[in-house]
Parts: structure tokens; C-alpha cells; sequence
């Protein structure tokens, strides 16, 4: 049986780990998503090489873009998908909360809450046509209030924090119809985007809070044996890609 994962933000970083990892299993076949297909060349490259690969334009914090996504999803998925994995996100963090601009707020709930919300609406029929039923947000122990961090997150940890509700919403929502539906912290990966963060970052405090950058690649296969032993009873849960349970 070929089992249908639907990836988003799948043409750099953490996406693009995944994607690489998963079109080297047999029976798998990856459905990527990116903001410009002719501009995604090593999703592009990875695709003719591997064959498992089909690739599909995705905007997440355009609500044009969320709308158009159904009509490709029949051509590619006609099927079902088994497990979505909602990676596509921002994270500027850095701002205090006093000096955080407006702008900086409404991109990080715009793409962070409701772009893998608004994504999961449309992907929902799709997931119900298979048994498997999974659906995986990639979060961040930013967002953790139980966990808290005195580091300023601001406008991204509070869009982390959000996600972290409708998770737990959407897991206790779809209970009964045996979804399993989780959030996921990748760890501190040395991405583009957290490359530039960790310049500003207190090295000390880093230190003291045992926080350790990790790279794409080896975060995506921890989070992968995550998402391949999650079962019923991880529903509603909040792990780290080491498998531990995080405190929302």
C-alpha cells in the first residue's frame, strides 16, 4: 500500500528534509507543496530523479492560493492523502512584545495559524478517504506556555502558541472519527531563517536552557521516527523531535 504524505513550505529547510527523506522509502508518495514551483530547483531536481514526487503551488498566508489548492489535489491525490504535515511557516522572532510592529504580528498569525488551519480545512475529505489519518503540525516550544522561554518570541511564539490550541482543538474535534492529529517542536534547526536568528541569540542561554542547533537533516529523522510511532494514543499531544511529550 503506498502511503500519501502532503507536505507544505517542501522547497527549503526542514520541508525539503523531509521531502529528500521520504522519497527515498519505498510505496511513498510525497505531495510538495511550494509558493513558486519554477523557482523550487532542487524540489524540481529531486522530483525527476526520485519519480514519488508531485509538486504543488501553495501560498499558505494567501487565501486565493489555500482556495485553489482543491482543484489540484483531484488531479494529484484523487485518492486520499494519509498524513499531512503543516510545516510552511515564518519566525521572526527577536521583537519584544512593546516593540513588535503590526505588521510582524498579522504575517505570524496569517501564516503560522491560519494558513495550516485554513490548508487542513481543504485537505480534510482527502485524509477521511484513507485509514491512516494523521495529521502533524510542526510547532515550536516557543509557543509553550507550560515550557515558557525568557527569550522575546513575541508575535512567534504567540502564533506557536495558537497553533498549539487549534491542535489540541482539531484532536479532540476529530476523536471520534480516529484522527491522530499532534504538534511537533523540530528543535532549533539551522535553517535560512534560524541562521539569521542565531546571531542575536544569548549563547548563554542557550547553554543554560541545554538548547543545541541541529541540522535539517538529522531533526527530520527524528521527527520522522516520531510521526511513524505516533498511534491513537498520541492524539492531542505536543512531542519534541526527540519524542518527548512538551507541556502546552
Amino acid at each position: 500500500m503506498t502511503l500519501v504524505y502532503l507536505i507544505t513550505g517542501a522547497n527549503r529547510g526542514i520541508g525539503f528534509s523531509y521531502v529528500k527523506e521520504l522519497s527515498k522509502r519505498p510505496d511513498v508518495k510525497i505531495i510538495a507543496t511550494t509558493r513558486s514551483v519554477e523557482n523550487s530547483t532542487e524540489l524540481l531536481q529531486l522530483k525527476e530523479e526520485t519519480k514519488n514526487i508531485e509538486i504543488v503551488k501553495l501560498d499558505v498566508s494567501l487565501e486565493e492560493s489555500v482556495d485553489a489548492l482543491d482543484e489540484q489535489l483531484k488531479e494529484v491525490a484523487p485518492d486520499g492523502i494519509d498524513i499531512y504535515i503543516g510545516n510552511a511557516g515564518i519566525a521572526q522572532a527577536g521583537f519584544t512584545v512593546i516593540d513588535a510592529p503590526r505588521d510582524v504580528w498579522v504575517k505570524h498569525y496569517k501564516t503560522n495559524v491560519l494558513g495550516p488551519i485554513l490548508v487542513f480545512q481543504v485537505l480534510y475529505p482527502y485524509l477521511l478517504k484513507k485509514g491512516t489519518r494523521k495529521a502533524v503540525f510542526i510547532s515550536s516550544v516557543a509557543g509553550s506556555i507550560g515550557g515558557y522561554l525568557a527569550y522575546p518570541n513575541s508575535a512567534y511564539g504567540q502564533s506557536k502558541a495558537a497553533l498549539n490550541y487549534s491542535v489540541k482543538e482539531i484532536s479532540s474535534e476529530l476523536d471520534a472519527e480516529n484522527f491522530t492529529v499532534l504538534a511537533l517542536h523540530p528543535g532549533l534547526v539551522k535553517t535560512d531563517m534560524v541562521k539569521k536568528l542565531l546571531e542575536g541569540l544569548d549563547k548563554e542561554m542557550l547553554k543554560a536552557n541545554n538548547i543545541k542547533p541541529i541540522e535539517p537533516e538529522d531533526s527530520v529523522l527524528q521527527q520522522l521516527e516520531v510521526i511513524d510511532k505516533s498511534t491513537r494514543e498520541s492524539n492531542g499531544k505536543f512531542f519534541t523531535y526527540e519524542g518527548e511529550e512538551f507541556p502546552w
